[in-house]
């Protein structure tokens, strides 16, 4: 059996040019038409033609659902990393207090309705004696100073307001000569 597209061409010089064509040849044409067609044949054209398309496209679409996953996934990332990073850098810097100045106390600076965030403290060539003063009042403690030597030593340090009294005084006394200690709502410096 000829294929679709010969005999159409057949049929189109046929109808332009009638004389070229022998009764012979018209009869084998009309016998061609008569014969069933080939479906699986057929169908094996179309699928050819088309069914690898449409695995192709398809194909295709899964190519762009994984991108635009990535992409998505991507900028969320991004938009949580950008999010830390502006919370890390929005926190409030730390409070320097020298020998002539003391800690500030945030309840005399904002007003009762101000949510605060506790901030550190740095210490800058501060006497321990001005130190513990500062931690004793934020602490609401009474302060005892048993040994005058050690209360006018100089000191660097930074305290965060965060962390409990008991780290604070183990911070301290991890100097040489400090000896730190609360007992009976005091905080005692030896």
């Amino acid at each position: 059996m000829k294929t679709n597209d010969h005999n159409k061409q057949l049929y189109r010089d046929m109808l332009e040019a009638p004389d070229k064509y022998s009764d012979q040849e018209i009869e084998t044409m009309m016998d061609d038409l008569d014969q069933m067609p080939d479906v699986d044949e057929a169908w094996q054209q179309f699928a050819q033609q088309h069914i690898s398309s449409v695995r192709l496209m398809h194909t295709w679409r899964k190519v762009a659902a994984i991108l635009i996953g990535i992409l998505a996934i991507s900028g969320i990332t991004i938009a949580a990393v950008r999010i830390v990073h502006q919370a890390q850098h929005e926190e409030q810097p730390a409070v320097v207090v020298e020998e002539s100045q003391s800690a500030v106390s945030v309840s005399q600076v904002l007003p009762a309705d101000t949510i605060v965030r506790t901030e550190s403290v740095v210490f800058d060539n501060v006497t321990l004696d001005s130190i513990a003063k500062d931690i004793a009042a934020y602490h609401h403690l009474d302060m005892d100073l048993q040994n005058e030597q050690v209360s006018q030593l100089r000191f660097y340090f930074v305290w965060n307001r965060d962390d409990n009294l008991q780290e604070v005084i183990e911070k301290l006394n991890m100097f040489e000569q400090v000896n730190l200690a609360v007992e009976d709502g005091k905080l005692i410096i030896r």
